[in-house]
């Protein structure tokens, strides 16, 4: 069957197997950056790419589909503070995220409106997530705008990329 028929059935299915990349898929870009430019010249933003791992597991049709992605950030990855233009509910499957006091577990999850700022850490064991949107398509836009706010993710990144690299290999099948 393929996709186009699938797709007038009234029940579509997923593969992990057969999810692109978050970047392939291109439903995420990046918001105009109103950053301070020694940021750049500081954080190894490659690094960051490099270590996470977001599959695209669904899309539905429109911009106001349904959309659901697998996403992977190995131990002590930091998010820059960043909101999308949409909403989004947050499962974890593995591991742990750390928002400030509260860290959440498997099983556990958080809602989070759009354009609302957020971070977190993923904990000792990485994370994986899953994130449910009632859109195919939202941005990204960065609210760490100076060296200073940037300080927990450049520390981050300079403890522990060499690792990170490692444990994306190691991620690359996902446990959903």
């Amino acid at each position: 069957m393929t996709i186009e028929q699938q797709r007038r059935t009234n029940m579509e299915f997923f593969s992990k197997a057969d999810a692109p990349t978050l970047e392939d898929d291109g439903m995420m870009t990046y918001a105009p950056m109103d950053v301070d430019p020694e940021v750049f010249t500081n954080v190894d933003l490659a690094a960051l790419g490099a270590a996470q791992l977001v599959r695209v597991l669904f899309k539905g049709e429109g911009p106001d589909g349904f959309s659901l992605a697998h996403v992977f950030f190995p131990a002590g990855y930091r998010l820059p503070r960043h909101s999308h233009d949409a909403d989004c509910l947050y499962y974890v499957v593995a591991g742990e995220a750390h928002m400030g006091k509260r860290v959440l577990k498997p099983g556990e999850g958080f809602f989070i409106r759009s354009d609302a700022p957020y971070t977190y850490t993923a904990g000792p064991d990485g994370i994986e997530l899953l994130e449910f949107r009632t859109a195919t398509e939202f941005d990204f836009r960065f609210h760490d705008k100076t060296m200073a706010d940037w300080q927990p993710v450049i520390e981050a990144v300079e403890t522990n990329k060499e690792r990170w690299a490692s444990e994306r290999a190691t991620a690359v099948t996902p446990k959903v």
